[in-house]
């Protein structure tokens, strides 16, 4: 087995990656400028605490030409398998914040399918979404909704709105800290900006690596969220973890009073690769201790580790999504099993990538007769805890 990933004082690197964007029902190539696989490279930005994937200007790219597709990954709609659970929860997020501001102009950065904007207007709110892709602008003529069919960036909307919300938007954006000032330059006196995003907290404290994505550029702690909002001008920052997932669910004021929480936490990111670097080593000695034996739950959780090892179409993969059954990701050549397709535990063990849900997906493992010792995760790895 030869390493495939790299780690220095400053930036961690794994030389090919899978570039899940999409979800297809037979393992086809991409189109043309979006590879299959990519290398991923990611530093910290010691001001902000939080790490970013800096993309090379042929990954920027493909990253731009993906978001442009017809493509599924990260929306929400009803064949998501997510909108009753994860959907639910970021729906009465901003629900409750846009009652509780009452504003007239109201803009949805990075829509998709409109799920959130048509859960709004259920409730008396007009919404107007801004988004690039085609994805969207094909939900947008299928369920009527106002769509500016472009980035946000091209727009043009300052001093305009009055409250401006995004949900799973905020770790796509390069130069985030920019994002969010202009941002706060599109708002009125007052206005606000509400979102929800990744919590990357727990996996920086371990060294963990399962939330590297291409997609996600940026990987944030709650000290990354407020320092980045205070200086995009946001003088009231409130924030919280959202009812289903792990998820920051954000509140920004532009106001002239400081008021709110304006704590911050200890720094969470130093020290942050060396902890990756042990992990690293101790998975790719769990990988080749287990191979053949090992199966793999939450592929988008597992496939940087599976990378790490140069495995792209070895391990079988699963998920509890039921609408991801059978579907292959680009770059990993293997179809997403469900539930109903774990096998007989005997000669097997499971290594679950999701931190998040590794309790609950440990019950379902244990209920098929998997025993306790043969499920695995990253804090097992590293010291033996469950």
């Amino acid at each position: 087995m030869m390493r495939r990933w790299i780690v220095r004082n400053d930036y961690l690197e794994i030389e090919e990656m899978p570039f899940y964007w999409r979800l297809t029902s037979d393992a086809v190539s991409p189109p043309d400028g979006i590879p299959a696989r990519m290398p991923i490279r990611i530093r910290c930005v010691d001001e902000l605490d939080m790490l970013e994937y800096v993309p090379t200007s042929v990954e920027a790219q493909a990253l731009d030409a993906a978001y442009r597709q017809d493509a599924n990954i990260g929306f929400l709609n009803p064949e998501s398998g997510q909108h009753t659970t994860y959907g639910t929860s970021v729906n009465r997020f901003f629900l409750e914040a846009v009652s509780a501001f009452q504003p007239e102009r109201i803009f949805e950065i990075g829509c998709g399918a409109g799920f959130s904007i048509k859960f709004l207007e259920e409730h008396g709110w007009s919404v107007v979404g801004i988004d690039p892709s085609e994805y969207s602008r094909l939900w947008s003529e299928r369920l009527d909704f106002q769509l500016l069919n472009t980035y946000f960036s091209d727009v043009g909307l300052t001093h305009s709105a009055d409250f401006i919300y995004c949900n799973d938007v905020f770790e796509h954006v390069p130069n985030v800290a920019s994002f969010a000032a202009e941002v706060c330059r599109a708002l009125t006196p007052g206005g606000v900006f509400c979102f929800s995003t990744t919590n990357s907290s727990r996996s920086i404290e371990l060294g963990d690596i399962s939330m590297l994505e291409h997609q996600h550029v940026n990987m944030f702690t709650d000290r990354s969220i407020r320092l980045i909002l205070k200086h995009a001008g946001f003088n009231h920052v409130d924030i919280r973890g959202g009812s289903y997932g792990n998820t920051f669910q954000v509140v920004a004021v532009k106001s002239g009073e400081t008021t709110g929480d304006d704590t911050l936490n200890s720094p969470v990111c130093t020290g942050y690769f060396s902890r990756a670097n042990k992990v690293l080593k101790s998975f790719e000695s769990f990988y080749t201790k287990m191979e053949g034996k090992c199966q793999y739950y939450v592929p988008l959780r597992c496939i940087p580790y599976l990378a790490s090892v140069g495995d792209f179409n070895k391990c079988s993969i699963f998920d509890s999504n039921l609408s991801w059954r059978n579907k292959y990701l680009d770059g990993y050549n293997q179809p997403i099993n469900a539930i109903d397709d774990i096998p007989d535990p005997e000669g097997k063990c499971f290594f679950v990538g999701s931190l998040t849900f590794f309790d609950d997906i440990r019950t379902t493992l244990l209920a098929k007769g998997y025993s306790d010792a043969n499920i695995y995760s990253i804090p097992r790895i590293i010291t033996g805890a469950k």
